[in-house]
């Protein structure tokens, strides 16, 4: 039998980048002083491209407000979200834990307290660093305004939302609008990755703009559900038709998720579903496999885009929900609140709901505030739980906080020591000196507790610079050098904060100066990097020592040297450490010195470090300060090591000189200053490849034109890849034609067998295609196996690329080392979108291959019904065709006992009476491999009873083994195996 496999190498990704939004998120950040209203109808793509923005070094918190999660739309849950990232971000942020009461009811003034006060506290960064939040609803609109207003200048906010009301839009009138609707050609471009193998206009015209229709169309042709040809007409179509396709009880699954408030975990839901459907656990767990393909996440069970819109009557669900939480073993308070949520939507009576509820011990209940909804709430309030009224005057750590001494000399007796020690630490962090000694008045132990893992008092008060509650801390006898589990001295917290006093006060106190926390960092080093060259001047009064070294072996040379920044601050640190006697021939863990250092980052002090050793010095992986300073475009730092002898053709490890590094990270001033300069373009590294092999990955014509020379455009590298090839991977039209104006070669092949063309069209680049069809000769474009690129791309299932091709000069009638047409390729695959795209180009389905098959011959040694019904009922091809062996379709169907394909071909004019060259009719055939029922049914066809003798057996068609696409990357072969042939029998 003939098989393919799919060919996965080189097949389009369905990981997309959003390269022109991210380009205008960038130009925001570095442009604009507005915070950022990302705005886009549903289903735009607007969490996709979140999910890419958050992965910027420049996003130090980001928050998802999910849909199908009320509660991540809470103000507690977003702010809380947003804090425990910042302090992660940020070591020595120091932020009061709220209480959730006040977070919620409160947020306005809580705002204050919990951000506002505390990122003040920061130094400023050396560039506008940025928060995100996906997906805001109205109700939250007003938090959004408050949480902007309370960010430091230099911490942008970016938040995305669906159209404003028009009731709205005056909010968010100081916003910079960014519209994702406006980018079409980011849409287009997803097409075709997603969804390569269908005609990428019919999609783009179906899909209403929603990237959701796309990519569920996408997983629907994957699962073959869907089949390629046949879009639906918008998303209510494609919903329709998956519904068709799947568990007639889908609707009942949908709205039970729906209704269960936030997703559940599988084992709750089969347990729920149970009890709506009353079906064998075994069945149901099938029914939920087979509904995946709608779903986000399948454990918990998460409804993707448009399916969250699903209508209907939720109450019989709530009800199941409600008898679940009912029945539940162990019941949580969180249980009773979530069986109170469900009873409260549910078809049970209100009375009866107040039984059940009373039952499992709600009144029990204390609610400090309203839970979920008002209608769970008051269900509870009449079911005997106590609604307890509360407001942010009874938070015990945001009156720490504020100052509110009388209030909290009130509380002090009845809490905790974990409160209280969380209290001293916000007192602490804002400067309330008497409620500090209250608290350490009331409970004097407090003063050495350590919260949050590596938090007191006193590094709080000291980071924070509040002289007063320091001495204060001091005073009750505080050791000076108390750590937590980062080994965070107050001495090093006010030496990276700046804070002069402070460090003065606590090298009074006896500190130890030298002290390292986790990282083998001390307090000299912290302000080394934050540029604070008079404390790093104290530091070293006091006796630091200057030539530690930290975990990864930097000094505090190093360190400053490594902090990028570019002011005054920053010039004089150097130049103290410098003139105190740091040692700049000292390397680090990467074998950098700091001429090293300097280089990468531009650092005008170079010229201090220039002759204290060797300019040409290598690290330990071969760079040389030049390297390191072309690598980042650092223009002047460049000149500068030239003009005092640096080697321009140094080669490190990799083989790779300056002038390729600048190339490969894309700076062009490097590369026109190296090349005046003499360097070498077409200098080879390791891997064989010259400058230009890297640069076309840039889009930038102008560099690639500096580079590109009759010698360079045809350099190959160690894999035969010439520079056009490694541009055809991107979809950059102006690069590639550039490349093939300078006469780059369009048809050589690599070692693996690649060209730019193949490389093209397997990537899913449809523009490079076309730029590079007019420039193409030989449209076989056959790899090494002699397997032509359209067999290849309709192997692959990407159909549209192939039909592309073949409008724009390729032949359907090419053939393979085994004399196969693209019509025995889709005919082996069972292609049907194919074999349609082949019938509309006028394709031929009765050639013949090197044994003589036909498609028919081969759809029917395959086993595929659909296809060889559309090849006799739609296509109209010769039932009766046999290959050289003599054997026919229906002889096959018979050898293979399948009865469908032997009742289809005789309905369609297949002749019974048909012998192979060793005289055995289908009848024959069935009788040999013992197939009774086929038998039975050619004898009632045909009314006649076997013919003499047995030979030997039509042999199968060849064999294809898994085909590949060989990449630029990877080596997997790209070949239709040999024939494999089946023995003669007798």
């Amino acid at each position: 039998m003939c098989t393919y496999s799919d060919a996965s190498e080189m097949k389009p990704s369905s990981i997309f980048r959003r390269e022109s939004s991210l380009k205008a998120v960038r130009n925001w950040l570095s442009t604009c002083s507005q915070p950022l209203l990302i705005i886009g109808p549903p289903y735009c793509g607007k969490t996709y491209l979140s999910k890419q923005i958050q992965s910027s070094v420049d996003c130090v918190a980001s928050h998802f407000c999910l849909s199908e999660s009320a509660d991540t739309s809470e103000s507690a849950t977003l702010l809380r979200s947003l804090g425990a990232q910042l302090t992660k971000r940020f070591p020595n942020l120091v932020l009061p834990k709220l209480s959730t009461l006040t977070l919620l009811a409160d947020y306005d003034n809580a705002l204050e307290q919990y951000l506002t006060l505390p990122l003040a506290s920061l130094p400023h960064p050396s560039k506008p660093l940025f928060i995100l939040i996906d997906n805001i609803l109205p109700h939250i609109y007003d938090l959004i305004l408050s949480l902007n207003r309370s960010l430091p200048s230099w911490m942008r906010l970016i938040v995305t939302s669906r159209p404003l009301a028009p009731s709205d839009q005056h909010k968010f009138e100081r916003f910079h609008d960014l519209v994702l609707s406006d980018c079409i050609d980011e849409l287009d471009r997803f097409i075709e990755v997603r969804l390569p193998q269908c005609i990428h206009s019919e999609v783009l015209d179906a899909c209403e703009g929603s990237w959701f229709f796309v990519d569920q169309l996408a997983r629907a042709v994957d699962a073959g559900i869907i089949p390629p040809d046949r879009i639906p007409c918008g998303i209510k179509d494609l919903m329709d038709d998956l519904c068709l396709a799947l568990p007639q009880r889908l609707p009942i699954y949908l709205l039970l998720i729906k209704a269960s408030r936030q997703p559940p975990p599988l084992p709750f839901f089969l347990a729920v579903s149970q009890l709506i459907v009353r079906e064998n656990i075994q069945i149901v767990e099938r029914e939920i496999e087979a509904i995946s393909i709608i779903l986000k996440s399948t454990d918990p069970l998460t409804l993707a885009g448009s399916w969250m819109d699903v209508e209907g009557d939720l109450s019989p669900y709530h009800t199941a929900w409600a008898e679940f939480y009912k029945t539940k073993r162990r019941k949580t308070p969180q249980d009773v609140v979530e069986l109170a949520y469900h009873l409260a939507h549910s078809t049970v009576p209100p009375l009866d709901s107040i039984r059940t509820l009373s039952s499992v011990g709600a009144g029990d209940l204390i609610l400090k505030c309203s839970v979920i909804d008002v209608p769970t709430s008051i269900l509870l309030s009449k079911a005997g739980a106590v609604m307890q009224e509360l407001s942010s005057n009874d938070d015990f750590i945001y009156m720490c906080s504020t100052g509110e001494l009388e209030m909290v000399k009130k509380q002090l007796a009845l809490l905790t020591d974990t409160e209280l020690s969380l209290g001293l630490l916000a007192a602490s962090s804002r400067g309330q000196v008497d409620v500090c000694s209250a608290i350490l008045q009331h409970r004097p132990q407090m003063a050495t507790t350590v919260c949050s893992g590596q938090w007191n008092a006193l590094r709080s008060a000291a980071c924070n610079n509040h002289l007063e509650v320091l001495d204060l801390l001091l005073g009750h006898g505080v050791n000076v050098d108390e750590v937590g589990n980062g080994e965070r001295t107050a001495l090093r917290g006010a030496a990276w904060a700046g804070h002069r006093e402070i460090v003065e006060r606590l090298l009074k106190a006896s500190a130890c100066v030298d002290r390292k926390d986790s990282e083998d960092r001390t307090a000299l080093m912290a302000a080394a990097f934050m540029d604070h060259w008079e404390i790093v001047d104290l530091l070293l009064d006091n006796g630091a020592k200057i030539s530690e070294t930290d975990s990864a072996g930097a000094t505090a040379l190093h360190l400053a040297l490594s902090n990028g920044s570019k002011t005054e601050a920053h010039e004089k640190t150097v130049q103290t450490l410098i003139k105190r006697g740091s040692d700049v021939t000292m390397a680090d863990a990467h074998g950098r010195l700091c001429i090293h250092l300097a280089a990468y980052y531009g650092d005008k002090n170079i010229s201090s470090l220039i002759g204290s050793t060797c300019i040409d010095v290598q690290d330990s992986l071969g760079r040389t300060p030049l390297m390191l300073a072309a690598s980042q475009g650092q223009l002047e730092t460049v000149d500068l090591l030239v003009k005092n002898g640096a080697y321009i053709d140094c080669i490190d490890s990799d083989g790779r000189t300056a002038f390729q590094l600048a190339a490969i990270h894309g700076h062009l001033s490097v590369v026109d200053m190296l090349l005046a300069l003499g360097a070498d373009e077409a200098h080879k590294d390791n891997d064989g490849a010259v400058a230009l092999h890297y640069a076309v990955a840039h889009g930038d014509v102008t560099l690639c034109r500096a580079l590109a020379t009759s010698v360079t455009v045809h350099a190959t590298d160690r894999s035969g890849n010439h520079p056009l090839i490694n541009a055809c991977q991107g979809d950059n039209e102006e690069v590639v034609r550039e490349l093939l104006s300078l006469g780059a070669p369009v048809e050589r092949l690599s070692l693996n067998g690649q060209n730019a063309l193949r490389v093209a069209a397997l990537s899913g680049n449809a523009k490079i295609v076309r730029v590079l069809a007019e420039h193409i000769t030989d449209w076989e474009q056959q790899d090494m196996e002699g397997t032509p690129l359209v067999h290849t791309l309709l192997i692959n299932k990407q159909t549209a690329m192939a039909e592309l091709l073949l409008t724009l000069g390729a032949f359907s009638s090419s053939r393979d080392a085994h004399g196969r047409t693209c019509a025995h390729v889709v005919c082996a695959i069972n292609d049907m979108c194919g074999a349609r795209m082949l019938r509309r180009l006028a394709a031929s389905f009765e050639a013949t291959d090197s044994g003589g098959r036909t498609p028919l011959l081969t759809a029917v040694w395959n086993g595929h019904i659909e296809m060889s019904a559309y090849l006799l009922e739609t296509v109209g091809v010769n039932p009766n065709s046999v290959d050289e062996q003599g054997a026919s379709a229906l002889s096959v169907a018979a050898q293979q006992g399948n009865r469908e394909l032997v009742v289809l071909l005789l309905r369609m004019g297949a002749e019974p009476s048909l012998k192979d060259l060793d005289g055995r009719t289908a009848l024959d055939v069935a009788t040999m491999y013992g197939h009774d029922t086929i038998r039975a049914v050619l004898q009632s066809a045909s009314g006649s009873a076997d013919s003499s003798g047995f030979g030997s057996v039509p042999n199968s068609p060849l064999d294809f083994k898994s085909l590949g696409r060989k990449s630029l990357r990877k080596t997997q072969k790209l070949a239709v195996t040999s024939p494999r042939l089946i023995k003669k029998f007798l």
